[in-house]
């Protein structure tokens, strides 16, 4: 009974010894994390540029000009050579509307006209001249005359030409059909003036106007760029999952042969442009409650500036030869004008701004070229893990940590520890 009993306070013991261990190994390993954020900014000038503010959209190419050809009376289709994807030029003769009923006109018109001038004569040379009836013989023949005039230009529109030159996008009929009067047979689309209709969306439409210039890339050709001009805006606009786009309606200025009918096509509309604007990068801008501000350089900046730029040029210098490129010189190629980085916010000073791009933004009050601006890089986030000691030479502790990558980019909120200027 007492050895049933020691055994079961030993196995007591041991389990309330690993316990113990494994509480303060789970310490030792997995203790509280401390993480820290660091900010840092880029230096570069305002300066001077030229500023275009564009909208873009896609669409297909078409004939400016298309012209459904028919015949200007009911007959019997004959001549007719000409088959989809010939080119014709104006004037060319396409095909003939045969009619019996045309002829027959011409006949009778011509008939008509003989009687009435057999008529006049024979009453004119009547001893008993009655001026009366000579006078209706003459209207009787002017009638006639006009109605033969009627007959034979009836007759002759039954030979049909090309109203304009192009391209033969559409054959109706064949020879030996029966055609009627303003049904076309074939159509005829110019393909020297070219048009695409670009589908913009409504957030944009207001921006653009008619007469405004354009560029414009067909995915089918790659090694060339047109030109064009808005021709006309739809006023009324299609909706399609909550969003709705406007016809824009832009003209090929010189379009050639490797432009086809349907191609897809990208046009780029300049809506504003601006030359030698003061400009500031797009990311430099700061919003808070409604105002603008830029982060300028302070003289306490350009010294940290300098001393993390030797910094980073040592850290260049140590990576260059296992890597190729070190970190520092490619942030500096990216950032263009940079001319260090520093860990300061600098001051806040309030501006006005202007034309908006997708890189740059106008500044028309505020600062001046030259001034340095303070850009924000994106933050790094660095996690540490602080570890005990554990129990009985469970081992040392041990520390590191981990970046946790960059957040988004953008312009930055107005958070930061500077103070607008006056």
């Amino acid at each position: 009974m007492k050895s049933k009993l020691i055994k079961a306070i030993i196995a007591c013991v041991v389990v309330a010894m690993l316990g113990t261990g494994g509480y303060f190994g789970y310490k030792n390993y997995f203790g509280k994390k401390t993480t820290t954020t660091s900010t840092r900014y880029y230096s570069t000038a305002v300066s001077k540029a030229n500023l275009s503010e564009t909208v873009q959209g896609t669409g297909a190419a078409y004939s400016g000009s298309t012209k459904d050809v028919s015949p200007n009376n009911n007959g019997t289709l004959s001549g007719l050579t000409v088959k989809v994807g010939d080119t014709v030029t104006a004037g060319q003769t396409l095909f003939t509307a045969s009619s019996t009923d045309l002829t027959k006109a011409v006949t009778n018109a011509q008939n008509n006209l003989t009687k009435a001038n057999l008529s006049l004569d024979t009453d004119e040379s009547s001893e008993k001249v009655d001026d009366n009836k000579v006078a209706s013989d003459k209207i009787a023949v002017s009638d006639a005359q006009s109605q033969l005039d009627t007959a034979k230009a009836a007759l002759n529109n039954i030979t049909v030409t090309a109203p304009i030159g192009g391209l033969v996008t559409a054959v109706s009929n064949v020879n030996g059909d029966s055609v009627q009067s303003g049904k076309a047979v074939l159509t005829i689309q110019n393909i020297g003036l070219i048009n695409i209709n670009v589908s913009v969306d409504e957030l944009d439409i207001n921006k653009i106007s008619v007469g405004q210039k354009a560029t414009i890339k067909f995915d089918a050709i790659t090694d060339k760029t047109y030109e064009g001009t808005v021709a006309s805006i739809a006023q009324t606009g299609t909706s399609s999952n909550s969003v709705t786009t406007y016809n824009v309606v832009v003209s090929v200025s010189s379009p050639d042969s490797k432009i086809k009918i349907g191609m897809n096509a990208t046009a780029t509309i300049a809506v504003q442009s601006k030359e030698n604007a003061l400009v500031i990068p797009s990311e430099a801008l700061v919003e808070t409650n409604g105002q603008k501000y830029v982060r300028v350089e302070t003289s306490s900046d350009s010294s940290s500036s300098t001393t993390q730029s030797s910094s980073n040029a040592a850290t260049s210098q140590s990576t260059q030869g296992s890597s190729g490129q070190s970190s520092s010189s490619s942030s500096s190629q990216k950032q263009g004008q940079s001319s260090g980085v520093t860990s300061s916010s600098g001051k806040l000073v309030a501006i006005k701004t202007g034309l908006e791009t997708e890189n740059y933004i106008e500044v028309t009050e505020g600062v001046k070229e030259g001034d340095k601006i303070l850009v924000q890089l994106p933050s790094t986030t660095t996690t540490t893990n602080n570890r005990g000691n554990g129990m009985g030479g469970m081992g040392q502790g041990m520390s590191g940590g981990m970046d946790s990558g960059s957040q988004g980019g953008g312009r930055s909120q107005g958070s930061g520890s500077g103070t607008p200027g006056n």
